[in-house]
Protein backbone atom coordinates (compact mmCIF):
# COMPACT_ATOMS: atom_id res chain seq x y z
CA UNK A 1 0.00 0.00 0.00
CA UNK A 2 1.14 3.54 -0.78
CA UNK A 3 0.05 6.22 1.68
CA UNK A 4 0.46 9.95 1.04
CA UNK A 5 0.88 12.26 4.03
CA UNK A 6 0.53 15.90 2.96
CA UNK A 7 1.60 18.50 5.52
CA UNK A 8 -0.30 21.80 5.77
CA UNK A 9 0.40 22.27 9.48
CA UNK A 10 1.99 25.72 9.34
CA UNK A 11 0.47 29.18 9.09
CA UNK A 12 2.56 30.37 6.14
CA UNK A 13 3.16 33.81 7.67
CA UNK A 14 6.04 34.56 5.29
CA UNK A 15 3.49 34.37 2.48
CA UNK A 16 0.82 36.47 4.21
CA UNK A 17 0.23 37.40 7.83
CA UNK A 18 -3.54 37.37 7.37
CA UNK A 19 -4.26 34.64 4.83
CA UNK A 20 -2.83 31.09 4.96
CA UNK A 21 -1.07 30.27 1.70
CA UNK A 22 -2.84 26.92 1.30
CA UNK A 23 -6.09 28.82 0.66
CA UNK A 24 -4.66 31.22 -1.90
CA UNK A 25 -6.05 30.55 -5.39
CA UNK A 26 -4.21 30.46 -8.68
CA UNK A 27 -5.33 28.87 -11.94
CA UNK A 28 -8.81 28.60 -10.43
CA UNK A 29 -7.92 26.38 -7.45
CA UNK A 30 -6.41 26.77 -4.00
CA UNK A 31 -2.83 25.76 -3.40
CA UNK A 32 -4.23 22.97 -1.23
CA UNK A 33 -6.28 21.59 -4.12
CA UNK A 34 -3.36 21.77 -6.54
CA UNK A 35 -1.15 19.76 -4.17
CA UNK A 36 -3.73 17.18 -3.12
CA UNK A 37 -4.74 16.49 -6.72
CA UNK A 38 -1.18 15.41 -7.53
CA UNK A 39 -1.82 12.41 -5.28
CA UNK A 40 -5.27 11.45 -6.57
CA UNK A 41 -3.78 8.55 -8.48
CA UNK A 42 -4.83 4.91 -8.42
CA UNK A 43 -1.41 3.93 -7.06
CA UNK A 44 -2.04 6.08 -3.95
CA UNK A 45 -4.34 4.08 -1.70
CA UNK A 46 -4.72 6.40 1.30
CA UNK A 47 -4.22 10.15 1.79
CA UNK A 48 -3.68 11.85 5.16
CA UNK A 49 -3.98 15.65 5.16
CA UNK A 50 -2.34 17.27 8.19
CA UNK A 51 -3.59 20.78 8.99
CA UNK A 52 -3.31 23.49 11.61
CA UNK A 53 -6.25 23.25 14.02
CA UNK A 54 -7.13 26.87 13.33
CA UNK A 55 -7.92 25.98 9.72
CA UNK A 56 -9.45 22.53 10.20
CA UNK A 57 -13.01 23.39 9.18
CA UNK A 58 -12.02 25.47 6.16
CA UNK A 59 -9.70 22.68 5.02
CA UNK A 60 -12.52 20.13 5.32
CA UNK A 61 -14.80 22.36 3.23
CA UNK A 62 -12.23 22.52 0.45
CA UNK A 63 -11.49 18.80 0.54
CA UNK A 64 -15.08 17.55 0.65
CA UNK A 65 -15.24 17.89 -3.15
CA UNK A 66 -13.07 14.81 -3.38
CA UNK A 67 -15.44 11.89 -3.00
CA UNK A 68 -12.79 9.29 -2.30
CA UNK A 69 -13.39 7.67 1.08
CA UNK A 70 -9.70 7.23 1.75
CA UNK A 71 -8.88 10.89 2.47
CA UNK A 72 -8.52 11.79 6.15
CA UNK A 73 -7.90 15.23 7.65
CA UNK A 74 -6.04 15.28 10.97
CA UNK A 75 -4.55 17.92 13.24
CA UNK A 76 -0.91 18.92 13.00
CA UNK A 77 1.55 19.51 15.82
CA UNK A 78 3.54 22.47 17.08
CA UNK A 79 6.29 21.91 14.49
CA UNK A 80 6.62 20.08 11.19
CA UNK A 81 8.10 16.99 12.82
CA UNK A 82 5.34 16.83 15.43
CA UNK A 83 2.85 17.02 12.56
CA UNK A 84 4.57 14.04 10.97
CA UNK A 85 4.52 12.28 14.34
CA UNK A 86 0.74 12.79 14.54
CA UNK A 87 0.38 11.17 11.12
CA UNK A 88 2.65 8.27 12.09
CA UNK A 89 0.52 7.60 15.17
CA UNK A 90 -2.72 7.94 13.21
CA UNK A 91 -1.56 5.34 10.68
CA UNK A 92 -0.60 2.72 13.26
CA UNK A 93 -3.85 0.75 13.03
CA UNK A 94 -4.54 1.50 9.37
CA UNK A 95 -1.49 0.14 7.54
CA UNK A 96 1.17 -2.54 7.82
CA UNK A 97 4.89 -2.27 8.55
CA UNK A 98 5.87 -2.84 4.91
CA UNK A 99 3.58 -0.16 3.48
CA UNK A 100 5.08 2.98 1.94
CA UNK A 101 4.52 6.40 3.51
CA UNK A 102 5.07 9.28 1.08
CA UNK A 103 5.48 12.52 3.04
CA UNK A 104 5.05 15.74 1.07
CA UNK A 105 5.08 19.46 1.81
CA UNK A 106 1.65 20.91 1.11
CA UNK A 107 3.43 24.00 -0.20
CA UNK A 108 4.95 22.06 -3.13
CA UNK A 109 2.03 21.98 -5.59
CA UNK A 110 4.17 21.36 -8.68
CA UNK A 111 5.49 17.90 -7.80
CA UNK A 112 5.29 15.61 -10.81
CA UNK A 113 3.83 12.13 -11.12
CA UNK A 114 7.25 10.93 -12.25
CA UNK A 115 8.92 12.08 -9.02
CA UNK A 116 6.23 10.38 -6.92
CA UNK A 117 6.63 7.13 -8.87
CA UNK A 118 10.42 7.28 -8.51
CA UNK A 119 9.97 7.61 -4.76
CA UNK A 120 7.81 4.49 -4.68
CA UNK A 121 10.24 2.54 -6.85
CA UNK A 122 13.26 3.50 -4.75
CA UNK A 123 11.61 3.00 -1.35
CA UNK A 124 10.74 -0.56 -2.32
CA UNK A 125 14.47 -1.13 -2.91
CA UNK A 126 16.01 0.88 -0.08
CA UNK A 127 13.37 1.50 2.62
CA UNK A 128 14.09 5.22 3.08
CA UNK A 129 14.48 7.84 0.34
CA UNK A 130 14.52 11.61 -0.05
CA UNK A 131 13.89 13.68 -3.18
CA UNK A 132 16.81 16.00 -3.90
CA UNK A 133 18.47 18.06 -6.63
CA UNK A 134 22.19 18.88 -6.93
CA UNK A 135 23.08 22.41 -5.88
CA UNK A 136 24.14 24.69 -8.73
CA UNK A 137 25.63 27.55 -6.75
CA UNK A 138 28.70 27.48 -4.56
CA UNK A 139 27.78 27.04 -0.89
CA UNK A 140 29.82 28.43 2.00
CA UNK A 141 29.81 27.82 5.74
CA UNK A 142 29.73 31.31 7.29
CA UNK A 143 30.25 32.25 10.93
CA UNK A 144 30.10 35.85 12.17
CA UNK A 145 30.00 36.99 8.54
CA UNK A 146 33.29 35.22 7.81
CA UNK A 147 33.55 32.37 5.31
CA UNK A 148 34.90 29.34 7.17
CA UNK A 149 34.65 26.63 4.54
CA UNK A 150 33.52 26.08 0.95
CA UNK A 151 32.58 22.41 0.48
CA UNK A 152 32.77 20.79 -2.98
CA UNK A 153 29.44 21.13 -4.81
CA UNK A 154 29.51 17.54 -6.00
CA UNK A 155 28.63 16.43 -2.47
CA UNK A 156 25.79 18.92 -1.93
CA UNK A 157 22.11 18.48 -2.71
CA UNK A 158 19.02 20.56 -1.95
CA UNK A 159 16.44 18.36 -0.28
CA UNK A 160 12.82 18.46 -1.42
CA UNK A 161 9.77 16.31 -0.85
CA UNK A 162 8.36 13.71 -1.23
CA UNK A 163 10.40 11.87 1.37
CA UNK A 164 9.29 8.26 1.44
CA UNK A 165 9.77 5.48 3.97
CA UNK A 166 8.63 2.01 4.84
CA UNK A 167 6.20 2.50 7.71
CA UNK A 168 8.27 0.31 10.03
CA UNK A 169 11.33 2.53 9.56
CA UNK A 170 9.35 5.74 10.01
CA UNK A 171 7.55 4.45 13.11
CA UNK A 172 10.73 3.19 14.78
CA UNK A 173 12.59 6.43 13.99
CA UNK A 174 9.93 8.67 15.49
CA UNK A 175 9.71 6.47 18.57
CA UNK A 176 13.47 6.52 19.05
CA UNK A 177 14.18 10.23 18.50
CA UNK A 178 12.81 12.39 21.32
CA UNK A 179 14.16 15.89 20.56
CA UNK A 180 12.10 16.43 17.41
CA UNK A 181 12.24 20.22 17.78
CA UNK A 182 15.75 20.36 16.33
CA UNK A 183 14.83 18.60 13.08
CA UNK A 184 13.44 20.36 10.02
CA UNK A 185 12.57 17.40 7.83
CA UNK A 186 11.70 13.73 8.11
CA UNK A 187 14.79 12.30 6.43
CA UNK A 188 16.97 13.89 9.12
CA UNK A 189 14.96 12.10 11.84
CA UNK A 190 15.34 8.76 10.05
CA UNK A 191 19.05 9.43 9.52
CA UNK A 192 19.50 10.25 13.22
CA UNK A 193 17.82 6.95 14.06
CA UNK A 194 20.61 5.14 12.24
CA UNK A 195 19.07 4.32 8.86
CA UNK A 196 20.58 5.00 5.45
CA UNK A 197 18.56 7.44 3.36
CA UNK A 198 18.95 7.17 -0.41
CA UNK A 199 18.50 10.03 -2.90
CA UNK A 200 15.77 10.18 -5.52
CA UNK A 201 16.52 12.83 -8.15
CA UNK A 202 13.92 15.58 -8.09
CA UNK A 203 13.06 18.47 -10.39
CA UNK A 204 13.80 22.19 -10.22
CA UNK A 205 10.12 22.99 -10.75
CA UNK A 206 9.18 21.19 -7.52
CA UNK A 207 9.67 24.38 -5.53
CA UNK A 208 8.27 25.15 -2.10
CA UNK A 209 5.93 28.14 -2.13
CA UNK A 210 7.12 30.35 0.72
CA UNK A 211 6.38 33.85 -0.59
CA UNK A 212 4.12 35.33 -3.28
CA UNK A 213 7.22 35.86 -5.41
CA UNK A 214 7.72 32.10 -5.61
CA UNK A 215 4.43 31.76 -7.49
CA UNK A 216 5.36 34.55 -9.89
CA UNK A 217 8.74 32.92 -10.54
CA UNK A 218 7.06 29.66 -11.52
CA UNK A 219 4.89 31.48 -14.06
CA UNK A 220 1.69 32.20 -12.12
CA UNK A 221 0.51 35.56 -13.43
CA UNK A 222 -2.43 36.14 -11.12
CA UNK A 223 -2.99 35.20 -7.49
CA UNK A 224 -6.60 35.12 -6.35
CA UNK A 225 -7.62 35.66 -2.75
CA UNK A 226 -7.62 38.37 -0.14
CA UNK A 227 -3.90 38.55 0.65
Amino acid sequence: MNVAVILFGGKGERFSKDYPKQFVKFHGKTLMEHTVEKFLENFIHLIIIVVNGEYLEESKKILKKYKRKNIYVILGGKTREFSTLNAVKYLKDLISEDDNVIIHDGARPFVSKEVILRNIDFVNKYGAVVTAVPVENTIAFVENKIVKEIPPRRYLFTLQTPQTFKYSILYKSFRLIKDLEKFTDDSSVVLAAGYNVHVVYGEKTNIKITTKEDLYLIGVEKIEGNI
